[in-house]
């Protein structure tokens, strides 16, 4: 009778799962990108806040310059204010920039990294086409785009002072005065398109 060897286990193989490790490499790209600046972050750094190997970030993404594009792209979401009512838009607009904890972090991206001069054509290319252009569509006529990059002076105006360069006066939040106007402001920007 013929000895037969019992089949034998086969070893454990771990399982790779690439959007858990590209949603990794994006939470820990944004968190460098947004506190160091693309310049002062490296390729190991990234990786080694996302548990993975560096060399994944070649893998998913090409460079660190396309880790950037895609990690910007991903914060740079204007969908939600456009769900705004229009006619509560300020008001709703400064009470959602005031109670977000990270409202500055991609405004914090897009400011250090602007010394390396790809990852600022990225993102002023980002900036254009992911918020400019389709809050100009938003609001409409007339000078739909000139009324959006108000709207952006006025929200950058208030992230820079408030959060990532604060002015003593706003160190502590916007006081109750400083949010009407605020909130007034804006909103003269939007009712500009009102019939």
């Amino acid at each position: 009778m013929p000895l037969t060897r019992p089949p034998t286990a086969k070893p454990a193989v771990r399982q790779r799962d690439s959007e858990r490790t590209r949603t990794a490499l994006t939470t820990a790209a944004r968190a460098l990108f947004s506190t160091q600046g693309f310049a002062n972050t490296g390729v190991r750094d990234i990786a080694a806040l996302a548990g993975v190997n560096s060399s994944l970030v070649g893998r998913y993404f090409g460079s660190k310059q396309g880790l950037y594009r895609e990690t910007l792209a991903q914060v740079l979401d204007i969908g939600p204010l456009l769900q705004i009512d229009r006619r509560q838009f300020g008001e709703t607009v400064v009470s959602l920039f005031l109670g977000a904890h990270d409202a500055s972090g991609p405004l914090a991206m897009l400011i250090l990294s602007a010394s390396d001069p790809e990852a600022h054509a990225t993102s002023v290319e980002l900036l254009q086409k992911q918020v400019i252009a389709p809050l100009a569509r938003w609001l409409g006529a007339p000078d739909g785009e000139g009324r959006a990059a108000r709207l952006n002076i006025l929200w950058n105006g208030l992230l820079v002072s408030g959060r990532l360069l604060p002015i003593q006066r706003l160190s502590e939040g916007l006081d109750t005065s400083t949010q009407r106007w605020l909130a007034a402001a804006i909103q003269s920007v939007i009712d500009e398109g009102a019939t």
